[in-house]
């Protein structure tokens, strides 16, 4: 069974800034089933007005199960409240405190909550390189790598260095 992976906002910016020919592999890969964002990245990217919004529009159209919306899965959504509970004011590990989603610029429309609750409810592996992301998903026993490391898995070192 292969990963799956479940994007934020920026990971996929940081993919496409400094690999846009990558993109033509990962249109295969979201075919597959094999990349997933939720609603809240989707309406995130939908914001901005520039190519890469253009691909995730033609990826969401082409292939239906690329967005996951939550409003017809009660585990999600029940999953996603209990998430953005926890970790959206501050997340405390150890004895130390930090930040939560609703801290971002953003605010609590920031689909960080979406991210983790996606991982855990389906076992995907997260992929994102902030910090309450990262930390929730630590807590929440959810698998997350950053950007760099999801290049790597996807394409391998070798094949980058043809980029």
């Amino acid at each position: 069974m292969p990963i799956v992976y479940v994007c934020d906002t920026n990971s996929l910016i940081d993919v496409y800034r400094h690999y846009p020919e990558i993109f033509r592999h990962l249109r295969k890969l979201v075919s597959k089933g094999i990349i997933k964002i939720p609603e809240g990245v989707y309406r995130e990217i939908r914001r901005k007005s520039d190519a890469l919004r253009k691909r995730v529009d033609r990826w969401a159209e082409k292939f239906s199960e690329f967005v996951i919306y939550f409003k017809h899965d009660r585990k999600l959504m029940n999953t996603l409240k209990e998430v953005e509970e926890k970790y959206g004011e501050e997340i405390k590990v150890g004895k130390r405190h930090y930040n939560g989603f609703w801290k971002s610029p953003s605010g609590k429309r920031a689909a960080d909550g979406q991210v983790v609750a996606i991982g855990k409810v389906y076992g995907y592996t997260v992929v994102s390189d902030d910090r309450a992301v990262r930390l929730a998903c630590m807590l929440e026993n959810v698998p997350c790598i950053g950007w760099a490391e999801f290049v790597r898995q996807i394409k391998g070192p070798e094949q980058l260095s043809l980029f």
